[in-house]
């Protein structure tokens, strides 16, 4: 990642929370510490793609928060605890948007999502930084993550329902979203099943 371009003004919300039953249904075994092929953390892997873009990056979790904090203790992250975020992913991004406290907007990752390149964090960053209200990146056709938000849109963010999170605002906003065209395959990819981790990162 040396070299990689850096963008201000843009937080970070990494999305952490849940265990992930149908990784393992007995609740036991946390997807997101779950190891890839190169000995790293799925959990790891996001958040060094995101601190190698961004100056702020907050790591938003549960009831989880001792053992990721354990994994990740070493990477200058910034905590942000949401012990309700059971009831919805709508929780955890409002914890996020309630900690931060950016020039330009945020972009929103998922933890199990370690696929993700820097540079396509970078983009959807940076077309926040340029001043676009909504950013979505896009390969083949189809939207994935992270999407990123303008600052505009933050008072949105903080009234949306806790169950659904902004599904129904990106919905009802399409004529105000860049979507972003791309080539990284991995902002469709994610750590559902213990079998995902069978593929190589390097595969697309």
């Amino acid at each position: 990642m040396v070299g990689q371009q850096r963008v201000s003004g843009v937080t970070g919300i990494i999305l952490a929370a849940g265990v992930g039953r149908r990784f393992d249904p007995s609740g036991q075994c946390l997807k997101l510490l779950a190891r890839m092929d190169d000995g790293k953390t799925v959990v790891r892997r996001v958040c060094e793609t995101a601190l190698s873009v961004l100056d702020e990056v907050l790591l938003v979790c549960d009831v989880h928060e001792p053992l990721l904090r354990r994994e990740l203790g070493d990477l200058p992250l910034v905590f942000v605890p949401a012990p309700d975020a059971t009831r919805g992913m709508g929780v955890s991004l409002k914890a996020g948007i309630q900690a931060s406290r950016p020039s330009y907007g945020y972009v929103v990752l998922l933890a199990d999502m370690p696929w993700v390149r820097p540079s396509t964090v970078a983009a959807v960053a940076q077309a926040v930084q340029d001043g676009a209200g909504i950013v979505r990146p896009v390969v083949n056709g189809q939207t994935g993550n992270p999407i990123g938000f303008g600052l505009a849109w933050q008072q949105a963010l903080l009234t949306l329902p806790d169950e659904q999170g902004a599904r129904g605002l990106l919905q009802a906003n399409r004529d105000q979203t860049l979507f972003l065209p791309l080539v990284d395959e991995g902002i469709l990819r994610d750590v559902d099943i213990p079998s995902d981790l069978g593929m190589s990162p390097d595969s697309n």
